[in-house]
């Protein structure tokens, strides 16, 4: 077989999505390598060079092109235990390579490719079956799915990632591709940045959440998640997601005309607004674990369809008697309902309620979306409808102009220019989307088409459509039998505590064991090494608890700090040891609070269910 044979095989059985695309690229002859040469070296390698905007790049050195990746590869620490790396630039894989030797085997690796001619030169050129066939490498490729690559990127950056990820780029890349390595950075930037406020969240109200999810769970039984519904609405019917900005007051009334001709998505927020107004909404949307309840206390809105995530606030969830849809739960949820083949699809939450519903509509099939009070700025001295002031903790220190839908300038704060960058960024990237904002006030999203209200209406609303139809005639998730098994799984969280306490309980003893022994210098011992063993086998046990999940949440800050340094090793083996048992204790600890903690919490929900 070719090169080009051998490795599309292996594309196609690891990457099939990556696949179909590139297949399409080939078969098209759009795109070829012939802006790319290569040269024979001194050391028998290859070196490449690249044509591009009439210049000339050398890729490798042409004296010794491994010895050069070799020094390349030696500035990063890749020793640290659970390393990221993200890396711009592939080239002919010598530098990546170089990388990979140097890997443990729980590190993650993201690939940028910004130029598709150097993989196809690659692909029909060189053997790269060993990197196509990793999993734990992730590969994104210009004009085939770079526009996945912020999305996951922010799935996937937990804050305790941070402290060992590796950011790099394949020598000259960054100047040969400038624009392009700004557009990676800036990725890479907003996902470390989206990474450290859920971790602020998480350690602020890390046992609300886990609270939530455990009392939450008692709501499956007559729900629906967020991939039933995909198919079921028209294409010609958009969606209008209503947020609580100051310009709702302008053009709110203007809502009545889209009623039964659209889905009116309202954020949490909005929704007393939109019933002072009498406006018929679809469906309320919330994700706050410690969202007020003066929202939502309208008995009203109690019987709107309510979309949903596991840790939302339990008493918002109490008061609403109508349809819960899930869009998106706690790993717990996502592996019990992949027990049962139901498979939430991709979210990337952007980490407001607004945000949220975007990524939902986006989802659900909706080619025309539509933002109404959407400000992300203040007018005057006004951050909400009607008139309402609501200040964070340093908004003053980072608030800065941006360009306004007038054409001029507005306010904004930190908060939310993070929400702005991310509309602005999933826009960019979702091209087949026709964005509309029709906040008629507030911050430019840049990338959106700009209307008012009532010429949006008279547009895109034109067709019936009833959504609480739609929903009467969808059956729930689980019903018969089937719930009966998802209760039982739910039940099984009883024992697990039980089996979780008692294992931390012996981790504990075996920790403190190989500790002494470190102390007084019996390392590498047959004892030490035995319980090293347990140890392990007790932390897998306790990983593949389904219940650990959720624990895991609790006690996020109780550990945050700790966590955050461990993965950081220093030269002193003994050291390195010492300090990951002892981390092991502390989580030990933690896991046996918290499963004392929750304990009644589940004893209430499964009296519920």
């Amino acid at each position: 077989m070719s090169c080009l044979e051998e490795n599309l095989s292996v594309i196609k059985k690891i990457r099939p999505n990556l696949y179909d695309k590139l297949e399409e690229i080939i078969e098209s002859g759009i795109y070829s390598y012939d802006n790319i040469e290569e040269t024979s070296t001194r050391d028998g390698n290859k070196a490449l060079i690249i044509e591009k905007d009439n210049n000339k790049y050398r890729l490798n050195s042409i004296y010794k092109p491994l010895s050069e990746a070799e020094k390349w590869a030696g500035q990063y620490n890749f020793n640290n235990l659970s390393v990221s790396v993200v890396m711009f630039g592939i080239g002919n894989c010598l530098f990546v390579r170089e990388m990979l030797k140097r890997l443990q085997n729980d590190a993650v690796v993201y690939l940028y490719e910004p130029d598709i001619s150097i993989f196809l030169y690659d692909l029909n050129n060189i053997d790269i079956t060993d990197i196509l066939k990793e999993e734990y490498i992730y590969l994104f490729i210009e004009k085939i799915n770079e526009e996945e690559f912020r999305d996951l990127l922010q799935e996937n950056m937990d804050w305790s990632l941070l402290p060992t990820q590796i950011i790099c780029s394949h020598p000259i890349y960054d100047k040969i591709y400038d624009d392009e390595y700004l557009e990676f950075m800036k990725s890479v930037y907003d996902a470390n940045n989206l990474a450290k406020v859920n971790r602020d969240t998480e350690k602020h109200m890390s046992v609300t959440l886990a609270e939530n999810a455990i009392r939450n769970l008692a709501y499956i039984k007559e729900s629906n998640y967020v991939s039933e519904i995909i198919g079921k609405i028209p294409k010609d019917i958009p969606a209008i997601i209503v947020a609580a900005g100051p310009s709702l007051d302008k053009n709110i009334d203007e809502l009545k005309r889209a009623e039964g001709k659209s889905f009116i998505m309202a954020t949490d927020t909005s929704v007393k607004y939109l019933l002072a107004h009498n406006i018929n909404f679809d469906a309320i949307i919330t994700i706050d674990a410690l969202k007020s309840i003066t929202h939502l206390q309208d008995e009203r809105c109690h019987n709107a369809p309510l979309f949903c995530v596991l840790e939302a606030r339990n008493t918002l969830m109490d008061m609403h008697t109508g349809r819960k849809i899930w869009f998106r739960g706690s790993i717990y949820m996502y592996d019990l309902y992949d027990k049962f083949n139901r498979i939430f699809p991709s979210y990337n939450s952007g980490g407001s309620v607004a945000t949220a519903a975007f990524s939902v509509c986006v989802s659900m099939g909706f080619k025309n979306i539509i933002f109404i009070g959407q400000d992300l700025a203040y007018s005057g001295g006004i951050t909400h409808a009607g008139g309402v002031v609501k200040n964070i903790s340093g908004d003053e220190d980072g608030r800065q102009y941006v360009d306004s839908v007038d054409g001029g300038q507005v306010m904004t704060r930190y908060d939310w220019l993070i929400y702005l960058e991310w509309f602005e960024n999933s826009v960019r990237d979702l091209k087949e989307l026709n964005v509309i904002d029709a906040t008629e006030g507030g911050a430019l999203i840049h990338g959106t088409k700009v209307m008012k209200l009532s010429e949006v209406i008279d547009e895109y609303c034109n067709n019936s459509f009833s959504f609480k139809g739609m929903l009467d005639e969808l059956p729930y998730t689980f019903t018969g039998e089937e719930y009966n098994k998802v209760k039982d799984k739910i039940s099984h969280l009883k024992k697990e505590f039980i089996n979780i306490r008692q294992k931390s309980k012996e981790g504990i003893k075996l920790a403190e064991d190989v500790i002494r022994f470190i102390n007084i210098g019996k390392c590498n011992t047959s004892s030490e090494s035995k319980k090293l063993k347990q140890i392990n086998k007790i932390n897998n046990f306790l990983s593949k608890q389904d219940a650990y999940s959720i624990l895991d949440i609790y006690i996020t800050n109780m550990v945050a700090d700790d966590v955050n340094t461990v993965n950081s090793l220093t030269d002193d083996e003994d050291e390195n040891m010492k300090k990951t048992i002892e981390i092991s204790v502390t989580i030990y600890k933690a896991l046996i609070q918290a499963a004392d903690a929750l304990e009644p919490v589940l004893e209430d929900t499964l009296a519920k269910l």
